[in-house]
C-alpha cells in the first residue's frame, strides 16, 4: 500500500468523454479474456496494454489490471438432458433464435491495483473489490471505478454512430404544463442510497421528473431487465407523471443524460431541454455529478459488439484462447475466401 500511495497524485478520474482503452492492448490483439493476467490500464493516460508493453513515466506508475474469464452456466434443474433446439428463425434473443450469450456464459472480472517501475516489473499488486476499495486512498478508488464503469472507446465510438442515425424527439411534455408534485421530495447525490421505492433494488433506477419517485426500469419479456418499478408507478398514478431520466447517467453535460417518455403517444427516448431546471426542483446539482452507469444506447451497442457469433459454429465447445505459429488464421467458410 505504500508503493500506491507514493505514486497516486499524478492519476487522473476518466470522464464519460475521456478515450478509454480497456477492452483491448491498443497494441496486441489481448483482451481480459485471452491472457490469465488480463491487461493493465494505466491510470494517467487510460492506455491499456498487456504488461511487457506497459509504458510508465518518470518513476512507479499505477495501473488497473483487468482479468476476465467466461464460464458456461449450469443449465436449468430438470434440463440437462433436453439439448438445446435448432435456431429457426434468423434472429436473437426470441423463441426459434439464437440465444444471448448471456443466457450461456457468467463473465467473472477480477480487478487489482499494480505498480510498475521503469522497466514494466511489478513493484506492488492488491487486488481490488468493492469489499477492498474503501482500503485505497479515494483518489485511487474513483479513478479506478471509473475505469470500470466506463464503456470504453470502441463502444464509445459506436454510440456516436448510432445517435447520429436516430433522431430522439423533444418530449412534447417538456415544459411548464409538466405536473409538479410539491412533496418535498429531494434526492440525495450519493448514488449508494439510490433504490427502487418498490422493490429496493439498486440498478437501473429511474426518477420521475414530477412527483420524485425512484422506480426500477422495464422488465424485458424474459423477465430480466428492471423491476418495472417506474413504469407500474406511471400507471399507478393515472399516467399523468411522464417523464423520468435513468440515475447514474446525470453529468454537466446534460446531453449525457437518458431520458423517456412514458406517454402513450411518445413511449420511447426523449430530450428534455428544461431537465437543469426539473432536477433542480428535486436538489440535484448537475455540475456536481458525474456518470455512474451506462445509458440504454450504450448497453444496446455492447450487447450487439460482444455477441458471440462463434456459437452459432463452435455451440457447446469449450474454446481455448492460443496463439503461435499454425495456431493462427482464418477458416475458408466460402465467403472469406478473398481475405
Amino acid at each position: 500500500m505504500e508503493a500506491i500511495k507514493s505514486c497516486f497524485s499524478n492519476i487522473k478520474v476518466a470522464t464519460p468523454y475521456d478515450h478509454v482503452y480497456k477492452n483491448e492492448c491498443v497494441y496486441t490483439f489481448h483482451s481480459p479474456f485471452t491472457r490469465p493476467d488480463g491487461i493493465l490500464v494505466n491510470l494517467q493516460t487510460f492506455i491499456g496494454t498487456v504488461q511487457e508493453l506497459a509504458t510508465t513515466t518518470d518513476g512507479p506508475t499505477l495501473f488497473l489490471r483487468i482479468a476476465q474469464e467466461r464460464k458456461r452456466k449450469d443449465p436449468p434443474v430438470g434440463t440437462e438432458e433436453q439439448p438445446p433446439s435448432a435456431p429457426t428463425k434468423l434472429a436473437i434473443g426470441v423463441e426459434g433464435g439464437f440465444a444471448l450469450p448471456d443466457d450461456k456464459f457468467e463473465i467473472y472480472s477480477r480487478y487489482a491495483i499494480v505498480v510498475l517501475d521503469e522497466d514494466s516489473n511489478v513493484i506492488s499488486e492488491i487486488p481490488y473489490s468493492e469489499e477492498t476499495q474503501n482500503d485505497f486512498p479515494m483518489q485511487v478508488s474513483q479513478a479506478v471505478n471509473a475505469i470500470i464503469s466506463h464503456v470504453g472507446v470502441a463502444t464509445q465510438q459506436d454510440v456516436q454512430t448510432w445517435q447520429m442515425d436516430e433522431d430522439i424527439p423533444v418530449s412534447k411534455y417538456a415544459n411548464d404544463d409538466l405536473p409538479f408534485v410539491d412533496n418535498g421530495v429531494l434526492i440525495d447525490p450519493d448514488p449508494s442510497t439510490w433504490k427502487c421505492e418498490a422493490s429496493g433494488a439498486t440498478q437501473n433506477l429511474w426518477l420521475n421528473l414530477s412527483d420524485g419517485y425512484i422506480g426500477g426500469g422495464r422488465k424485458n419479456w424474459d423477465g430480466s431487465g428492471g423491476s418495472n418499478g417506474a413504469l407500474d408507478h406511471f400507471n399507478e398514478t393515472g399516467k399523468k407523471y411522464p417523464l423520468v431520466v435513468k440515475l447514474g447517467t446525470i453529468t454537466a453535460d446534460i446531453d449525457t443524460a437518458d431520458c423517456y417518455s412514458y406517454a402513450p403517444d411518445e413511449d420511447g427516448p426523449v430530450k428534455i431541454p428544461n431537465l437543469v431546471a426539473l432536477l433542480r426542483k428535486r436538489g440535484i446539482n448537475v455540475s456536481g455529478m458525474q456518470k455512474t452507469v451506462k445509458s440504454t444506447a450504450e448497453l444496446e451497442v455492447e450487447l450487439n459488439a460482444n455477441y458471440a457469433f462463434d456459437a452459432i459454429t463452435e455451440a457447446g465447445q469449450e474454446l481455448v484462447p492460443m496463439s503461435g505459429p499454425g495456431l493462427q488464421g482464418l477458416q475458408n467458410l466460402g465467403n472469406s475466401c478473398y481475405m
